[in-house]
C-alpha cells in the first residue's frame, strides 16, 4: 500500500530500541531483491541443464542462499513474501522481472559463451542496484545482509570472467 510503514523487530545493527520503521519503499526494494535473487538462481539453473557447466550450478547455490538470506529476513521483519517466493522455475510476480528473465535466458540459450556473458550482465547490474539498496537502508541489519549479497556477486563476477 502507498506510504505503508511496517513497525518490526530487527538485529543488532537497528536502531538501539531493536524497532525500526521501514519504509513502503524499502519493503518494495526487499520484495524486489527477493525475486531478483530468484531470477539469477533460475537463470543458473537453466544453463546449467542446457549446458552442464559446473560454474552455473555452484553459483545457482550460492544465489540460492542470497535468495534465502532475503526471505529469512523478511520473514523475521513480519514482510509477507510467499505471494512468489513458492512461483515455479521461471515465473516471476513482477513484470519487469519476467520480461528480464525471458529477454536473458534466450540471449543465453545462443551459445555457452551467451550464457557466461549474461552471467556477467546480472552480476554487474546486482552490483550497482544491491549496492544502491543498502544505501537506502544504511545501519541495519539489511544494509549488512545486502552488502554480503554485494561481495558474493563479486566473486560470481570473477568467476563468470574467469572462464570467459
Amino acid at each position: 500500500k502507498e506510504g505503508e510503514t511496517q513497525q518490526v523487530e530487527t538485529g543488532a545493527n537497528d536502531d538501539a530500541s531493536g524497532a525500526v520503521t521501514r519504509s513502503a519503499e524499502a519493503i518494495a526494494e526487499l520484495k524486489f531483491r527477493i525475486e531478483e535473487e530468484k531470477l539469477a538462481g533460475d537463470l543458473y539453473e537453466a544453463f546449467y541443464d542446457v549446458y552442464g557447466e559446473e560454474i552455473f550450478a555452484n553459483i545457482e547455490v550460492s544465489e540460492d542462499q542470497h535468495f534465502d538470506a532475503l526471505v529469512d529476513y523478511a520473514e523475521k521483519i513480519g514482510v509477507d513474501v510467499d505471494s512468489f517466493v513458492f512461483d515455479t522455475a521461471g515465473e516471476f510476480s513482477n513484470p519487469e522481472l519476467q520480461e528480464m528473465y525471458d529477454t536473458l535466458l534466450e540471449q543465453g540459450l545462443t551459445s555457452l559463451e551467451d550464457a557466461l556473458e549474461v552471467g556477467v550482465a546480472i552480476e554487474e547490474k546486482d552490483i550497482v542496484d544491491i549496492a544502491a539498496a543498502a544505501e537506502a537502508v544504511q545501519d541495519t541489519t539489511l544494509a549488512d545482509i545486502y552488502v554480503n549479497l554485494i561481495q558474493g556477486s563479486y566473486a560470481h563476477l570473477d568467476a563468470f570472467e574467469a572462464v570467459l
